[in-house]
């Protein structure tokens, strides 16, 4: 059962890794992607969750002014948490690769993320954490 539908976003609870899980299946930009992160925040809080698991290939290229908010009001939020293993499944265009890659790379001094071209391996890195 998903935690949060939307026709941009769902997010759910995988029980089985224990795992924030984000499937974002459009494009999102302002209160639609912040409320996105948010909510997914929300949900690894509540479940005291160290494994994200979010999966960016339908999301395209995350706008700019968004890109400073994951940077300077949620990262840091997320960051506080619990949260420890980020598993990013990156979009195929290059354009938005290249943002979600600038946004990977600020994780915190606790949590490591990694990138991947399929939600398989990501998994599978998570499982192995």
């Amino acid at each position: 059962m998903a935690y949060y539908d939307r026709d941009h976003l769902t997010i759910e609870w995988d029980n089985d890794l224990e795992t924030v899980l984000m499937n974002w299946q459009a494009f999102a930009k302002g209160d639609d992607y912040r409320d996105g992160l948010d909510a997914g925040l929300d949900l690894a809080i509540e479940h005291g969750a160290e494994n994200w698991l979010a999966d960016l290939r339908d999301l395209g290229t995350v706008t700019q002014d968004d890109r400073d908010w994951t940077h300077d009001d949620w990262h840091p939020r997320a960051f506080e948490s619990s949260l420890q293993n980020m598993a990013i499944v990156q979009p195929a265009s290059v354009v938005s690769n290249m943002s979600v890659e600038e946004m990977v790379t600020e994780v915190g001094e606790n949590t490591t993320s990694r990138i991947f071209d399929n939600r398989d391996d990501a998994r599978e890195w998570l499982r192995n954490q």
